[in-house]
């Protein structure tokens, strides 16, 4: 049994990874679970891709609101010690 690549999500070429909603396992590429050969319906294809886009998005807000934070902290710390 050959396992492929999960999901990059900077390279368009790689689609999102799923989790099976027979077994719960993670589907790699395929429309099709390695672990009990489910095949996903197009509705089942729609909400996986509605859940990934909605991961994506909650991880860029967090970076959003981070990074500027842990900027913030690097200077004030920064500035407590050279001072």
């Amino acid at each position: 049994m050959s396992f492929e690549k999960p999901t990059i999500w900077g390279n368009g070429s790689y689609k999102p990874s799923a989790k099976c909603p027979k077994c719960a396992l993670i589907m790699h590429l395929n429309n099709q679970c390695p672990h009990c050969h489910h095949w996903l319906t197009e509705f089942e294809k729609g909400k996986q891709q509605y859940f990934w886009k909605q991961q994506k998005k909650s991880s860029i807000l967090k970076g959003i609101v981070l990074f500027p934070v842990f900027l913030l902290l690097l200077y004030v710390v920064f500035t407590l010690f050279l001072y």
